[in-house]
């Protein structure tokens, strides 16, 4: 293992009585510096940022001093410390681990390291030659183990969530009622948790899955405000949202992005305004061939210290990193994947804004299409899965779409109830005890006739395409992911069963 000089962006410190233009002048003349030491009679006391230098500057205020902006007490490592000593050390203090540390080498600070840039030479991303082979082997094997754990995660809280959602449609007590949407209030803010996560890992290595369409910008606006009204309204908080731009005006965007980058923001807002207003805006310019969106969210809470400003976007929260946890450092992730920017300001008086802005390819706006519609008898459908929560999880789903629902545990069973020609589709899971989804389907297509033609759905967490192929190949006319999102398993219903728009069979029910 190397040791940590080998690492360090070398970096002379500052004065703690240099002014907010001198070190602002540093950082232009070091564009790819996001950090300066401050030292003070050769003793390193602080670590000034580019944010809260920036902060200071939009602000107006230019004769604060690097000693009222910076991070004081920063943690230092010695120049000899091994690489993997200095990792174990940041990992086993939380507080400590999102810092911008100092490099000293006899007492004398050399430059600046942090644990991202450790982790991030570490996982193969910046490698020395020798190590690349062994870093990118390790990432790889970190990122399938990680992709197991989120599906098995997201799979018993969604059965979970449609536990609940059963228990709320049953007759029990007021008191009855709010603990049930307490516990699904929880088991959302698990799932969001846990997609948040991983959407930070795929950003922070450049790899966020962004699914651009043509989205009429307007409707992006009403979509905001529909979502959080009552949310805004619970809170006793006044919520002003509005648009800027040709109502006409649509761009090639990912929609569910955008909204997760406004969901966070007003999130955030709202739980720092304990009164007065928060503001949202969503601003439209055709530029040639693009359109340029800037998105604002200004409350009027506390607002934030020139410091901590500086690190709203860190995911690091507590007395040592004062960030803005992960939603706003998620945030900030699908900005920059975006090609975007975005920056934290405060407010005159009180309060903070925060402000995106991005170019998107302008497109041609084409309307949705009509909602599916329910046509007389509700399709009985059969569920086919090994685990009692799945199948818990597909016959609430199938409730919620109108559908009468059965379900066993293997195959053999399956075969067993399709003979009997009952039902009007199967939901069938494809690795199970006795007999698997895949013989299932193949003994029943044997069958022949009106029960050995029942369309069969394939439900598995292996969407990958090759698998995909081989199971339609053996008589299954779609496929659903694991765990189960409704919008997908509503679309496979619907084309199973007889076609898309007009000619659906299946909608959901109403609350």
């Amino acid at each position: 293992m190397k040791r940590i000089a080998r690492f360090i962006d070398p970096t002379p410190a500052s004065s703690p009585l240099a002014t907010v233009i001198e070190i602002a002048e540093r950082f232009v003349a070091a564009p790819g510096m996001q950090a300066f030491p401050v030292a003070e009679g050769g003793r390193t006391i602080g670590v000034i940022y580019r944010d809260a230098v920036e902060a200071a500057l939009r602000s107006g205020v230019r004769d604060q001093v690097a000693r009222e902006l910076m991070v004081a007490d920063p943690l230092v490592v010695e120049s000899s410390a091994q690489v993997g000593e200095v990792i174990e050390a940041l990992l086993a203090d939380p507080r400590r681990s999102g810092e911008t540390f100092v490099i000293e080498d006899g007492g004398n600070c050399i430059g600046l390291c942090d644990l991202r840039r450790l982790t991030t030479i570490l996982t193969g991303q910046i490698v020395p030659a020798d190590e690349e082979r062994i870093a990118v082997a390790v990432n790889e094997e970190f990122h399938r183990l990680m992709r197991a754990a989120e599906g098995e995660f997201r799979g018993q809280v969604h059965g979970l969530l449609a536990m609940t959602d059963r228990l709320d449609r049953q007759h029990l007590s007021a008191d009855a009622h709010a603990q049930v949407r307490s516990i699904k209030a929880t088991g959302e803010t698990l799932l969001r948790l846990a997609d948040d996560a991983l959407d930070m890992l795929q950003a922070r290595q450049g790899k966020l899955e962004l699914k651009p369409h043509a989205q009429l910008l307007r409707e992006l606006a009403d979509d905001v405000q529909d979502r959080w009204n009552s949310r805004a309204a619970e809170s006793g908080v006044g919520l002003l949202i509005s648009y800027d731009g040709d109502p006409e005006l649509s761009a090639m965007v990912d929609t569910n992005r955008l909204m997760q980058v406004f969901d966070n923001l007003i999130d955030n807002a709202l739980r720092y305004t304990r009164q007065g207003s928060v503001e949202v805006s969503l601003r439209a310019r055709p530029e040639g061939e693009q359109v340029m969106l800037e998105g604002r969210v200004r409350d009027t809470g506390p607002g934030l210290t020139a410091a901590k400003l500086a690190r709203i976007f860190d995911p690091e929260v507590g007395p040592a990193g004062e960030g803005g946890g992960l939603p706003l450092s998620l945030t900030r992730g699908i900005v920059l994947s975006m090609k975007g920017s975005i920056r934290a300001e405060s407010n005159v008086g009180q309060g903070l804004t925060i402000v995106f802005d991005m170019m998107a390819p302008a497109a041609v706006h084409v309307p949705a299409p009509a909602q599916p519609r329910q046509v007389n008898g509700a399709p009985h459908i059969l569920v086919v899965d090994d685990n009692a929560t799945n199948r818990m999880v597909a016959e609430a789903l199938c409730e919620m779409f109108d559908c009468t629902s059965e379900a066993v545990e293997d195959g053999i069973e399956a075969v067993e109830a399709a003979r009997s020609g009952r039902f009007d589709m199967v939901l069938m899971d494809i690795k199970m005890p006795r007999m698997d989804g895949i013989a299932a389907t193949k003994a029943i297509r044997a069958l022949g006739g009106r029960m050995g033609e029942v369309p069969i759905v394939a439900l598995t967490a292996n969407v990958d395409p090759e698998d995909a192929r081989g199971y339609l190949e053996v008589g299954m006319c779609a496929v659903v992911e694991k765990p189960i999102k409704p919008d997908r398993l509503l679309q496979a219903i619907n084309m199973a069963l007889g076609g898309v728009g007009e000619d659906s069979v299946v909608r959901v029910a109403a609350a």
